[in-house]
């Protein structure tokens, strides 16, 4: 018997998943990468090691259409991502949750797909470029029906001709895991929108998530460079969204790091329907305001001889990020330390634990880790991720509207939605 035909294009984390979903159960699978070796985006993920899922799997984690994340995260979870890399020789390190390969390399988990792909005979050609996608026969929705116009047509002639540099390819089931336009270096650069597009499916706007955003509030190219703990907290119109704690990096544009990445998606939306974003910075969480304020007195009380506040403070912050502070709260820096004022020890406090900042953009697709938005996820069935315009037409991975946290939740969603759409075919 003839094997029925898949077509995948992308070979990232979703595509090489999707590939050998399908060829395990019978289908002979092409994955077309424009790239010239599948897997380029793995290799970056979790600094070169690749962080591949989290034993802490929630809904919460991610963003976007909560019944695409409800129903594929049902299908495919963490503990089922565990077994099948296992299943490839790819055991699992646990740190807190954090799962990576034991190896502590992102290339073992590529080498492990690249092994597994050839023992199920999948054919990934690389280095090709998609310049269009046809529907052949009779697809999807039938617009002449009286009884029904949206019945869909069952025709045995559907099917896709996807048109390349290097040739054709026919298939009966197509799978797009293209990407959305983050990091386009590493081939996610929005090449096949048009062809999406064409199709009859419409796209959000991608919106760079995982990134830095330029901000204004404090002299950031005195600052830049600065790295500290701190607990950022996103004010969207004036209400508190998100926050998170972590090791928060300064750069002469704005801010970045773990925990402004954490909280980047609701500020990317936010500032793309317009509306005012800041960042409220605590540049100690581990003092309490009353905590902060009291050591900042008892300094002013022990200090008998005339340094500044500047030097009495030393040690307390980064000296740049101090000075800056200091200057923030109206307080000069070369005041005598033991001449502090009770509100100029107030206004210290409130410089350092609640810093406001007014968000301006998000830094580019470039810069980002991954994208918000997607196809929108009316056009698509929530349990297969099957297309509602054109049947045996599939997408996964950052083309679907979800985008989660950074710690192994967006290669979660690329293994989940893979697996699906490489089932479902």
């Amino acid at each position: 018997m003839k094997k029925r035909q898949v077509v995948i294009t992308g070979a990232g984390a979703c595509g090489l998943m999707a590939a050998i979903m399908a060829a395990r159960n019978g289908a002979a699978v092409t994955v077309l990468e424009q790239n010239e070796k599948p897997g380029k985006k793995i290799c970056a993920t979790g600094n070169g090691r690749c962080n591949f899922t989290n034993t802490d799997m929630s809904v919460n984690k991610f963003h976007g259409s909560k019944a695409l994340i409800k129903n594929g995260l049902s299908q495919f979870n963490y503990a089922d991502t565990i077994r099948f890399f296992k299943e490839l020789g790819i055991p699992a390190y646990d740190n807190a949750g954090y799962i990576y390969p034991n190896s502590r390399q992102a290339a073992s988990v590529v080498a492990a797909f690249r092994m597994e792909l050839m023992r199920l005979h999948v054919d990934v050609k690389t280095g090709i470029s998609i310049t269009e996608i046809k529907t052949a026969g009779i697809t999807a929705v039938d617009t002449n029906s009286a009884a029904n116009p949206a019945t869909k047509k069952t025709d045995d002639r559907t099917g896709y001709c996807i048109q390349t540099d290097k040739g054709s390819f026919k298939s009966k089931r197509l799978i797009i895991a293209c990407g959305l336009t983050a990091s386009p270096k590493l081939g996610s650069d929005g090449s096949l929108f048009r062809q999406i597009e064409a199709l009859g499916h419409h796209i959000q706007k991608p919106l760079p998530a995982l990134c830095g955003f330029s901000c204004d509030g404090l002299n950031f190219k005195k600052i830049t460079g600065v790295r500290c703990d701190a607990t950022v907290a996103s004010v969207i119109d004036g209400q508190m969204t998100e926050q998170n704690t972590g090791e928060l990096q300064l750069a002469d544009y704005g801010i970045s790091g773990i925990p402004v990445f954490q909280i980047s998606s609701l500020m990317s939306r936010a500032l793309d329907k317009g509306q005012r974003v800041e960042v409220i910075i605590d540049f100690l969480p581990a003092f309490s305001d009353d905590e902060l304020n009291g050591y900042i007195k008892d300094r002013s009380i022990t200090t008998t001889d005339n340094r500044s506040l500047n030097e009495m403070l030393n040690g307390l912050l980064n000296n740049k990020l101090l000075l800056e502070l200091i200057h923030k709260s109206g307080v000069s820096p070369d005041k005598k330390g033991r001449l502090l004022t009770d509100d100029d020890c107030k206004s210290l406090t409130r410089s350092i634990k609640h810093t406001a900042v007014s968000v301006k953009k998000p830094r580019g697709a470039e810069f980002a880790q991954v994208c918000a938005g997607g196809i929108y996820t009316k056009e698509i069935d929530v349990r297969t991720l099957e297309s509602k315009i054109h049947p045996g037409l599939y997408f996964c991975g950052e083309l679907l509207d979800v985008d989660g946290i950074c710690g192994g939740y967006n290669l979660q969603w690329a293994w989940t939605s893979g697996y699906i759409a490489g089932e479902m075919q």
